[in-house]
């Protein structure tokens, strides 16, 4: 006798978000209308989701400014301060910050000689007054120093990472410092200018001319600050060298920028030399101030340079 029990069968599931309409997925909507949204508000932020509308009316936060002065001294205070010396690897890699950064340390600089020197009834040579802008920014190339040759904790590899960050400090501390000279060479402190004027008074050519005495001071001063240049020269040769071994291979572009800043260092070195008078023992063009960074900078370039024309004769 044929069974009379049914049988359910349910039916096969479709590859569809839904189970009522088999054959079509309703489209999402990515935003509301202004006629289903019962809010009276019309503009475009009242259609977002309230996390996208949280995240949009956030205010960006601002990044917190690096105190480069602070940390370079606690690094000549406590050489083996790891923690100092990974910080200055956060030096900023855009070309305006750094510069923003080492103008800070050079007004500090003249700061400090104004407080020194700025009472006193014996008026400075000019030399004598970059001399001692010179010497209050000694810290900083004694830091770096300390920074390059950083070993990695128990370990003998030095620390990488700062041959960009101690070559960027000291190029333009070097060009800083030509600027600051070349603005009280041309243009002493005005007093209608909104700033504190942080130069003390300084002889001009005439009254050392007049005075047989400034004749042994300025040879003094003009030693003093050549020795202070050879020791930043010497630093930021070594910076250029780690900074070629950390980033230079197969870097055109780097290579073309060091090519132009070798080139307004020469510039800016001849400056110097007419200003100031130093670096005037072989030439009066200052081809002895930051000799050996030029050479080094100079080496880099044409290395480059070689390499171009290989790959020209090649093709």
């Amino acid at each position: 006798m044929p069974s009379t029990r049914q049988h359910s069968v349910s039916p096969r599931k479709l590859p569809h978000s839904s189970d009522t309409e088999l054959f079509e997925t309703p489209v999402r909507k990515r935003y509301r209308s202004i006629n289903e949204d019962e809010s009276p508000s019309s503009s475009p932020s009242a259609w977002r989701s309230p996390r996208k509308r949280q995240r949009v009316d956030m205010p960006k936060k601002q990044a917190k400014e690096m105190e480069l002065e602070k940390i370079l001294r606690r690094i000549v205070a406590q050489p083996n301060n790891h923690d100092a010396i990974v910080a200055l690897k956060s030096l900023p890699r855009d070309e305006t910050s750094p510069r923003l950064l080492v103008k800070h340390l050079m007004r500090s600089a003249k700061a400090a000689v104004m407080k020194r020197k700025g009472s006193k009834k014996v008026r400075l040579l000019e030399t004598e007054l970059y001399m001692d802008w010179l010497n209050e920014l000694n810290y900083v190339h004694s830091a770096l120093f300390t920074c390059l040759n950083t070993k990695v904790p128990n370990t003998r590899k030095r620390l990488p990472g700062l041959g960009r960050v101690s070559y960027t400090i000291l190029y333009n501390l070097v060009d800083e410092f030509i600027d600051e000279v070349n603005t009280h060479h041309d243009r002493p402190c005005s007093l209608n200018s909104p700033e504190p004027c942080l130069y003390p008074a300084t002889m001009t050519l005439v009254e050392e001319a007049k005075d047989p005495s400034t004749d042994e001071r300025s040879e003094e001063a003009v030693e003093l600050a050549e020795h202070a240049l050879k020791a930043i020269d010497k630093v930021l040769a070594d910076a250029v060298r780690r900074y070629k071994a950390e980033c230079g291979r197969n870097n055109p572009s780097l290579a073309q920028r060091i090519s132009a800043q070798q080139h307004a260092l020469a510039k800016g070195c001849c400056l110097l030399c007419e200003q100031t008078g130093y670096g005037t023992d072989e030439s009066d063009m200052g081809d002895t101030l930051m000799e050996e960074t030029r050479e080094v900078m100079e080496h880099w370039k044409n290395e480059y340079e070689d390499c171009e024309d290989q790959l020209v004769d090649s093709d």
